[in-house]
């Protein structure tokens, strides 16, 4: 007895799609991390008090992989996108009418910390749908959309909050994205959601029969992918530091070192760094669907250690600084759409998809975390250039990251190596055994 059936065939979704359908995640982050650290500011409240509101409201981010399973055992994941993607915009507009906020942080914090919640929860049905719904050989292009959406919506609806609430009003900013995400997302409604029917579990013992089965399917099927030779090497991959983009984490503080200002700064990580890494994304989107994916996410790498080298040896001005900036981002988007098209081959449309995609998700993100420690670590390095009077600073994060990448290079072809020859070995015997 088997336990789903198909009942209708699957229409394959668009992969441009989803460069929108990740624009509701991308408003929510870009909201937290551009627009409310200024108004904060602008408030009179300590940089330090503003970092708090920051780390607990990015909390749920590493954390969703709690929930993200709920996703898997109940309901269908566009119903989960849709009714999310409506939280989202709701908590947005409320985020944004918070009165005097500098006197109401607790509940700013409480606000953000939902909103951000709601966000990854959208992304991880998302990421369901296009597992699910998306053409196997169109994998790739879809990865390089929805990356497109995700980091070039970051920066440019950030950017975009950030202008309207100082330009027209402080309540703006957030009223403007609630409407983008609400329009963004609700393009969902046209994906095409294959219906499965347990069953003799829900024709004759109920629900709790239902849900027991569809958890037991989805334990069996994180252990298959896991202990898989494609499974476990993907998220060896996924922890390596290949396409980590860290730096982008520490540019605005290298600024001062290359004599950028405020408005250039502003300029190459919000709008000007959204709009490369949403271009880098679709090329990497593209590079996907038509080379080994493993391979593309490896020369991806090399590009992003190629940007951080460039900016190592070049002079340090604020030339240098805007450039090398855009560079890294614009690769390290093609490293993104290139591990997303990865991700997606790996965890097909099974019953732990949505939960399998956090779990990936969470790896790349322990290696982005790790690498912008040791990055930061580097930077105070002593002796780089002959003299132990002065730390490295961004010339010793540039250096450090432009290498851990090129081991982690190292790591990504070693395994394409290793999978292609005992493929080649398995289809021997196989052959031999016949």
């Amino acid at each position: 007895m088997t336990e789903h059936v198909d009942v209708e065939q699957q229409r394959w979704t668009r992969p441009w799609l989803f460069l929108f359908l990740e624009l509701p995640f991308g408003a929510a982050i870009g909201f937290l991390m551009i627009a409310v650290p200024y108004r904060l500011s602008a408030a009179g409240v300590p940089l330090s008090e503003i970092a708090t509101v920051s780390a607990v409201g990015f909390m749920p981010h590493a954390l969703k992989i709690l929930w993200v399973p709920v996703i898997d055992m109940v309901g269908k994941r566009k119903h989960w996108y849709l009714g999310m993607v409506g939280v989202t915009a709701a908590l947005l507009a409320a985020a944004s009418l918070v009165p005097d906020p500098a006197r109401h942080l607790g509940l700013l914090t409480v606000i953000v910390t939902a909103l951000q919640a709601a966000a990854a929860t959208t992304s991880g049905a998302l990421n369901a749908l296009i597992a699910m719904t998306t053409h196997p050989d169109d994998k790739g292009k879809a990865g390089g959309f929805y990356m497109a959406g995700n980091v070039g919506g970051t920066g440019i609806l950030g950017a975009l909050a950030l202008w309207l609430s100082t330009a027209v009003a402080p309540w703006a900013g957030g009223l403007v994205l609630a409407l983008v995400v609400v329009a963004s997302g609700a393009g969902a409604a046209t994906i095409h959601e294959k219906r499965l029917l347990e069953d003799a579990a829900r024709r004759s013992a109920g629900v709790l029969r239902t849900l027991g089965r569809r958890i037991a399917a989805m334990g069996r099927d994180l252990w298959e992918t896991a202990s898989s030779l494609h499974g476990f090497t993907a998220l060896v991959i996924s922890v390596a530091p290949v396409g980590c983009g860290a730096l982008t984490n520490l540019f605005a503080g290298m600024a001062i070192e290359y004599g950028a200002d405020q408005r250039v700064v502003e300029i190459v990580n919000g709008l000007g760094g959204g709009i490369a890494g949403a271009l880098g994304s679709l090329v990497g989107g593209f590079l996907a669907d038509r080379m080994n994916r493993r391979v593309a996410y490896a020369l991806a790498g090399g590009l992003t250690a190629l940007s951080a080298a460039g900016m190592l040896v070049a002079p340090m001005t604020p030339t240098t600084y805007m450039v090398g900036t855009l560079a890294y981002n614009f690769a390290n988007g093609i490293a993104f759409a290139t591990w997303a098209g990865m991700v997606l081959e790996v965890v097909g449309n099974t019953a732990a998809v949505a939960t399998k995609y956090a779990l990936f998700v969470a790896s790349s993100n322990l290696a982005i975390s790790t690498v912008t420690k040791l990055d930061g670590w580097a930077s105070g390095f002593r002796g780089l250039s002959g003299s132990w009077a002065h730390e490295a600073g961004a010339r010793g994060a540039l250096a450090f990251d432009a290498g851990i990448t090129v081991v982690g290079i190292v790591i990504v072809l070693g395994l394409v190596r290793y999978t292609a020859s005992r493929k080649a070995r398995t289809s021997a015997a196989t052959a031999a055994g016949s």
